[in-house]
């Protein structure tokens, strides 16, 4: 779950960058400066964004036997409260906040119940049963069939990699049973766009994951691409989280953007050992 916050955080500004030129397509040569280590993923334009808040609420509601939607929506109206972002703009998706202040089911093909979904992929341990809590998960707000299937791809993919599967066998078992596979990673970072749609950012994110060589470098690919930066970069720190682990310097960076109940719902499984307490949280 941590590696999805990093992901987010990682790519917060870089999806402002992406939306502010969303006609045009930031250049393919400002894409790839994230490619360069000396440049820093986290700074003060930086931040969680809906991504981070609602991989949370599933979280909590998973470890805590609570109610998916229930506790969506709590989460959901508790960041509401506190009006914009710091960029300027509101917390969630018009179509989203509409179903968090209504009562009915949404029918989004967003990306949304996918950038989510990675607490179900860690915490598990049968692929059917996976399958059944994606679509729990998923539904309230997302239950149009290329969201689920979105969702499912993801937690079923964190929950392969980290038993064990290599890359190799999971490209295989996407392409037979959720999507194909062939892109370019320089095409990408020429040509791709913002696209709200899981069919447009889930099976690139899976691309990406499957051509990095580490938990940071996979940050950096998916970010390298554009589109929706902060979710891309989401879903693929989930991933790499389930095969690589968790890179320990990236953890202590991102500690000081995580919101108090983030922090004390993570805290057990990601803070517990001495060297993430030296700061005294």
């Amino acid at each position: 779950m941590l590696g999805a916050i990093i992901g987010d955080v990682a790519g917060s500004y870089y999806e402002v960058l992406e939306i502010n030129n969303i006609k045009s397509g930031r250049s393919y040569e400002d894409r790839i400066k994230v490619m360069d280590k000396s440049v820093e993923l986290f700074d003060d334009n930086s931040s969680v964004t809906d991504d981070s808040i609602l991989t949370m609420a599933i979280y909590d509601a998973v470890i805590n036997g609570k109610d998916y939607e229930e506790t969506i929506k709590e989460y959901a109206l508790r960041e509401l409260e506190l009006g914009l972002d710091m960029y300027g703009r509101s917390r969630f998706s018009p179509g989203f906040v509409k179903w968090v202040n209504g009562d009915f089911q949404g029918n989004s093909y967003g990306t949304g119940a996918a950038m989510r979904v990675s607490p179900i992929g860690f915490l598990y341990d049968d692929i059917d049963e996976i399958k059944k809590e994606v679509y729990k998960a998923s539904t309230p707000s997302h239950n149009d069939a290329e969201a689920i299937k979105g969702a499912e791809a993801v937690a079923v993919s964190i929950f392969l990699l980290r038993n064990g599967m290599n890359k190799n066998d999971l490209l295989k078992y996407i392409e037979k049973n959720y999507y194909d596979l062939s892109f370019d990673l320089e095409e990408l970072r020429h040509n791709y766009r913002f696209y709200n749609n899981t069919r447009f950012n889930v099976p690139q994110a899976l691309f990406v994951f499957l051509n990095s060589d580490s938990f940071e470098d996979s940050i950096r690919k998916a970010i390298s691409i554009g589109g929706d930066s902060d979710t891309i970069a989401s879903m693929v720190g989930a991933l790499s989280e389930a095969y690589y682990g968790v890179d320990e310097r990236m953890i202590n960076k991102v500690k000081p953007y995580l919101k108090d109940y983030m922090f004390d719902l993570l805290k057990d499984r990601y803070y517990n050992r001495s060297v993430f307490v030296l700061d005294g949280r």
